[in-house]
């Protein structure tokens, strides 16, 4: 049996409010500075927080704590347990790269037949860079086993996570430096 990440609650729970009150208390600090660098930085940082954001407020929906079994992922979320069978994954990939990794799965849903998809958040000792940890071997491995039909041409590619990543990144520095840009090239 394996699990997913201790810390998993925290990450689902706890940090987005502490992100997303950390700064708005840091941007009424650099905001009610009176001096120009100060209201740059304050300005700087809004746009970081509504990006980072977008991403931040998905992670109390998406992220789940799960037990991996011979029989298939016990999904536990907020007053309810949700039983995924292997052969009913579509897909996992996970973004490499990134700090906590989160690791998406794409399942068919067994009453509906609707695709769903969840996260989980691997032991962060057995994280590795373009590698797969411990429970998501185990996944893949039994994944293989159960559904003759799967095959990993049908997960996303690490590259295109990893350059959708990238791609998101660009308005939010030239943002950045628009508005730090009289502090930086000063």
């Amino acid at each position: 049996m394996y699990k997913s990440s201790p810390v998993t609650p925290m990450f689902i729970y706890f940090f987005p409010i502490f992100f997303l009150g950390g700064s708005v208390m840091s941007i009424y600090t650099y905001g009610s500075q009176a001096d120009e660098e100060s209201l740059a930085f304050a300005k700087a940082f809004i746009v970081a927080t509504i990006w980072i954001s977008l991403f931040v407020i998905q992670m109390p929906f998406r992220l789940k704590n799960i037990v991996a079994t011979d029989m298939g992922l016990m999904v536990k979320g907020i007053g309810k347990a949700t039983f995924i069978d292997y052969k009913d994954i579509e897909w996992l990939t996970k973004f490499d790269i990134t700090s906590p990794w989160f690791i998406t799965i794409k399942y068919r849903d067994g009453i509906s037949g609707i695709s769903k998809k969840i996260s989980f958040m691997p032991n962060r000792y057995q994280q590795r860079i373009f590698g797969n940890d411990e429970l998501t071997e185990y996944i893949i491995t039994m994944m293989k086993k159960n559904n003759p039909y799967y095959s990993e041409d049908q997960s996303p590619s690490k590259l295109k996570n990893f350059t959708i990543l990238i791609v998101l990144c660009i308005p939010f520095m030239l943002l950045s430096i628009y508005f730090l840009k009289d502090s930086i090239f000063h």
